[in-house]
């Protein structure tokens, strides 16, 4: 996995490093050449979430506050990637395939709800659409399953709405792919 790596202390940072980069990660961060937390602030396309990030690792001891060097975690967040946290003295890395998976899943639902929020306003009373959303890097997918006894201005009306409930979630998504397919509900 492509990790971004964020923590206030730079001992956490290294202590989580080191064994993500021995369990075959790649880790990335956010630090510039002058020790500051972006380096996007200058040129944009150097900040690691303009390209592919699958998580985004905060690694902080317990009992220390949040600092502004966490902030490529809050970056990640608008990006729509996955944040966990993790302790570096115990890292869980055994599990981190499990816990980025549950950080996807919240992500994903995150988009579903944004996109049936806005395709229920297409439907008919009592209609109903089953929304699955699926990603791959920046680009997000959507299958939208309605009846298919509804015409076809309804269903051109709930694929604009779930690109729209896409956009709306997430503004850096490269490709926003929508099939909406009629059968039974």
């Amino acid at each position: 996995m492509r990790i971004l790596l964020v923590a206030t202390r730079p001992e956490d940072a290294t202590a989580v490093e080191s064994t993500l980069l021995d369990e075959g990660h790649t880790v990335t961060t956010c630090f510039d050449g002058h020790g500051g937390p972006c380096r996007g602030a200058k040129h944009v396309e150097q900040c690691p979430l303009e390209s592919s990030v699958d998580l985004a690792v905060i690694a902080r001891a317990p009992g220390v506050e949040p600092g502004l060097l966490e902030m490529g975690a809050i970056c990640a967040g608008h990006h729509r990637v996955g944040v966990i946290e993790i302790d570096p003295a115990d890292p869980p890395i055994d599990s981190l395939y499990d816990l980025a998976d549950a950080a996807e899943a919240a992500v994903v639902a995150e988009y579903e709800q944004s996109v049936r929020d806005l395709i229920e306003r297409a439907l008919p009373p009592g209609a109903v659409a089953v929304v699955d959303v699926t990603r791959r890097d920046l680009d997000v997918h959507v299958s939208v399953l309605v009846d298919r006894r509804l015409d076809a201005l309804t269903v051109s009306a709930v694929a604009d709405r779930a690109r729209a409930g896409v956009r709306r979630h997430d503004r850096f998504a490269k490709v926003i792919d929508v099939a909406v397919v009629q059968g039974a509900c």
